[in-house]
């Protein structure tokens, strides 16, 4: 029995593909899809000072301290307190979807339970750390590293801006609206410092934002109003725990800057 030859691929399928794998061997998604630039506030000691370093640090901005001495001390901790997170610097959300479906009180009525879903991520990814460098504590110790989080931005998914971004989608073969509608993509910023006990100095001090994924097929991430927060700060919570056991040299990745479907 013969069987007909397989379909060929079309062409409009093979360069999103390309496409695709294009975005995905990027230097950084930040910097090539969405051109994402940080600006942290007051809540960090050396905000002025923060420089990207992609040969080392998945972060926008990063600063490490070269005091030796506080260097040494925090070498010696194998604890890590991770304080609850601040949001008393969370800028106002202007994207354009923000003005249609949501107000600055409703997104304020959310940020307590946004902040303690933050704190709860970063403790799981140290406590289930595959190879873990540090014992998580309930409360600061004299032999204890803490981690100081503060929400900086925030723009919630919203149904506005997914349906916007479906309705270019159709007549672009799902590429176009996820690429020029960055506006209507939720997005969140963070920063944060992990603090020597001993001497109270920050050995370590970062900053970060993420938009939604761009994603080639269907997202159902978007759909939810938390669904990008929650992703991001996933991601934020496992890259700063690999950052903080990586051994000298060692590099930690940022994640893929599209993908196919987004859960």
């Amino acid at each position: 029995m013969t069987f007909p030859p397989p379909p060929k691929p079309s062409r409009w399928l093979l360069l999103l593909c390309a496409a695709a794998v294009s975005l995905c061997s990027c230097r950084t998604a930040k910097s090539v899809v969405a051109a994402v630039d940080v600006k942290p506030s007051s809540f960090l000691t050396h905000a002025k000072d923060l420089k990207e370093d992609r040969s080392r640090s998945p972060f926008i901005g990063n600063w490490w301290s070269t005091d030796k001495k506080v260097l040494a001390a925090a070498d010696k901790c194998r604890k890590i307190y991770i304080a609850p997170v601040v949001y008393d610097n969370v800028r106002p959300d202007n994207s354009f979807v923000s003005k249609i479906e949501h107000n600055a009180g409703w997104r304020r009525r959310h940020l307590p339970a946004l902040a303690e879903y933050m704190r709860s991520k970063f403790v799981e990814a140290f406590r289930k750390a595959k190879d873990p460098r540090y014992v998580v504590v309930d409360a600061p110790a004299a032999d204890a590293l803490t981690v100081d989080l503060s929400l900086l931005e925030w723009g919630p998914n919203t149904y506005t801006g997914f349906l916007s971004r479906q309705v270019v989608d159709f007549f672009t073969l799902n590429f176009g609206g996820e690429v020029m509608m960055r506006n209507t993509r939720g997005y969140t910023a963070i920063e944060g410092r992990v603090v020597e006990p001993r001497s109270q100095q920050p050995i370590f001090e970062f900053a970060d934002k993420e938009y939604a994924k761009l994603v080639i097929i269907f997202s159902i991430q978007d759909m939810r109003h938390y669904g990008q927060v929650h992703s991001a700060v996933k991601e934020w919570a496992s890259q700063l725990e690999k950052l903080l056991r990586a051994k000298p040299g060692e590099k930690v990745s940022s994640s893929l800057p599209a993908v196919l479907i987004n859960f």
